[in-house]
């Protein structure tokens, strides 16, 4: 009798790290190399056996009791294993749902890749289970997950708000509205993956964002669409950049009245301080700043604003509170997580939070939505959900495809067209030469610059302007790595952004394929600003002459990015006061009197600042209008 049959039971749904994703005909925006030398893949090819089924591996070197995870992406179930820890040989057996594989254990050797199918495996029969098309969605509850975030949401209970999303509209939206005494039930897919921003984490995170990728949809042909989305509590929220510029004055003339004066008189003041803008980075900034402004007269020059706590710093640098401890940079993680600490209003009296729950269709009564059917991922459960107003803040993506596949009435035809990006121009990386006023290990900037005179057809630009970024999100708590890394390294390295505005390009769209299929997305790419390459080389040039940094190429190119991410692109609900949109100003759909959005999709053009400020001031705005 072999090994194996002294081991059996059921696998442990435990955390455990998984690989990169690549969704089908996607090309990966960043990604962790595997590294082929040192690894080889074991895959299992099914579509009858893809998630919300889980297929996991257990094998004599690790333990017949435990499990291994692994990643669907692909149509397969893919795990990696070290050639030099398993040289000796593999031997493994397959779990479904925790039942093993029937048959002989699999003896296998690291020389190479292995690839079984549907035919080669046999598994005793599963209860059968909601099959969904997201790859590397995780649904694995944890202890911690059941402790922080419980299941308080009923079926029974009529809700003041439904909101399909935990991101930065959805997180934002739901803490303003409990807080106001509604009861606010959140619906998220995913699981609770960090409870904080990951650059609040010590070490350097940089790679998780990659390694959460959920594929959730496929590109047309032609279309190269690069993807990214998070799918956990937060959402992206718990991996961007903390980079929230305000848009200029020539990109708000495109956006509805009401907006447009909401913003510059109390919505990007109150989304700054819910986002804790960065005060200072410190003299050397402040230097670069005024030296620039002098050598530059017409450009509006300034710190890029940012999203990270400094609570104990007055506007001068001086300490000033030191009971509040610094959050970092800001996540709805860490917002929904803080109320659900707490008893209260402002915590979890009316706040509840549902992990793992697929919402699939929003459920209408004539002009009005009556609540959300979704699919319980850990339990196997369809559940429907009532609530008096309902609110999509999935995503670009995700909450159009809820429209479409609700069959929700579209006066002007426009759910789910629009999609668009702002493209870039990406310098390339320089060093700033010893000596220069500018040079300096210890030297950080991060700037953000404009034309004062733009409009949308003259400089219509910002430009990101980084000065030794590197490190800047990473936390150490080890001084002695500090100084290895970090001390030790002697290049001052620059890099530039040229980010333009664009108009929505009607021509994108997103298009359902069917049940249990991945969206199809259609992206042109996007030639706003192109034309400008010209004026962006010279004042790259410019720059960097400023800098110290000789130019010795004047025409040397820059990578114009216009293939369009699904982290800043929206425009697939959008919104207009005229009728001519989706949803209305009130960001409410205009055949609904209770359907709202609040994600990215309502934007009715993609300006060059970067979204998450506008965002979350009208997610603010929203939670005013819900509350009364």
């Amino acid at each position: 009798m072999d090994a194996f049959d002294y081991h059996s039971g059921r696998s442990r749904d435990e955390e455990a790290p998984q690989a990169p994703v690549f969704a089908e005909g996607l090309r990966a925006f960043s990604f962790l190399p595997r590294v082929e030398a040192a690894s080889f893949e074991v895959r299992y090819h099914t579509r009858a056996h893809r998630p919300n089924h889980r297929v996991t591996v257990r094998n004599a070197l690790d333990g017949w009791a435990r499990d291994l995870f692994g990643v669907y992406r692909d149509g397969a179930w893919r795990f990696s294993f070290d050639r030099a820890r398993y040289a000796a040989g593999l031997e493994l057996k397959f779990l479904l749902d925790g039942e093993w594989m029937i048959g002989s254990n699999l003896r296998l050797m690291p020389d190479r890749d292995h690839d079984f199918g549907e035919n080669d495996l046999g598994f005793p029969a599963v209860p059968a289970r909601f099959l969904h098309e997201y790859d590397n969605l995780y649904t694995t509850e944890t202890n911690l997950q059941q402790d922080r975030v419980r299941r308080t949401a009923r079926e029974a209970e009529l809700y003041d708000i439904i909101i399909v999303g935990s991101g930065m509209g959805g997180g934002v939206l739901a803490d303003a509205l409990s807080d106001s005494g509604k009861k606010v039930l959140v619906l998220e897919a995913g699981s609770l993956l960090y409870p904080t921003h990951i650059t609040n984490l010590p070490g350097d995170w940089s790679a998780l964002p990659a390694l959460h990728q959920s594929g959730h949809f496929i590109n047309e042909p032609g279309s190269e669409f690069l993807f990214g989305v998070q799918m956990a509590l937060g959402g992206r929220s718990t991996f961007w950049s903390g980079i929230i510029p305000r848009m200029r004055s020539w990109e708000l003339a495109t956006w509805p009245a009401p907006i447009h004066g909401y913003l510059t008189s109390t919505g990007y003041d109150e989304a700054e301080q819910l986002m804790r803008k960065q005060r200072t980075l410190g003299p050397f900034q402040d230097r670069l700043i005024r030296e620039l402004s002098q050598r530059f007269p017409q450009l509006q020059v300034e710190a890029l604003p940012r999203s990270r706590h400094q609570p104990d710093l007055d506007v001068e640098g001086q300490l000033g509170n030191v009971l509040q401890g610094s959050t970092g940079v800001f996540s709805t993680a860490d917002l929904l997580l803080d109320s659900l600490a707490y008893p209260g209003a402002s915590g979890r009296d009316n706040l509840n939070v549902a992990l793992n729950d697929l919402v699939t269709r929003v459920l209408t009564d004539g002009r009005r939505a009556v609540g959300v059917e979704c699919q319980d991922l850990l339990g196997g459960v369809q559940r429907i959900y009532r609530g008096r107003q309902i609110v999509l803040a999935a995503g670009s993506l995700e909450s159009p495809k809820i429209a479409l596949a609700s069959g929700l009435t579209d006066p002007n035809g426009k759910i789910g067209r629009g999609l668009t990006d702002h493209p870039a121009f990406f310098s390339n990386i320089y060093q700033i030469p010893k000596g220069s006023a500018f040079d300096g290990g210890n030297h950080h900037a991060k700037l953000l610059l404009g034309h004062k005179q733009a409009t949308q057809s003259q400089h219509p630009y910002n430009v990101e302007l980084l000065l030794n970024p590197k490190y800047w999100d990473v936390r150490l708590a080890d001084d002695d790595l500090w100084r290895e890394r970090i001390e030790t390294d002697q290049h001052t390295l620059v890099q530039m952004k040229f980010i333009f505005a664009s108009p929505l390009v009607d021509g994108n769209t997103v298009r359902l394929r069917g049940p249990g299929e991945k969206l199809a997305v259609k992206v042109d790419r996007n030639l706003s600003g192109s034309d400008l390459w010209p004026e962006v080389r010279d004042l790259r040039n410019e720059l960097l002459t400023a800098l110290g940094v000789p130019v010795s190429n004047q025409n040397d190119s820059m990578h114009y990015g216009n293939e369009g991410t699904v982290h800043h692109a929206g425009g697939t609900l959008r919104m207009a006061d005229d009728a001519s949109g989706v949803v209305d100003a009130d960001l409410r759909f205009l055949a609904y009197d209770n359907l709202y959005a609040c994600d990215v999709s309502v934007f009715p053009m993609i300006p060059a600042a970067n979204p998450s400020l506008t965002l979350a001031a009208l997610a603010l705005r929203l939670a005013k209008r819900l509350a009364h």
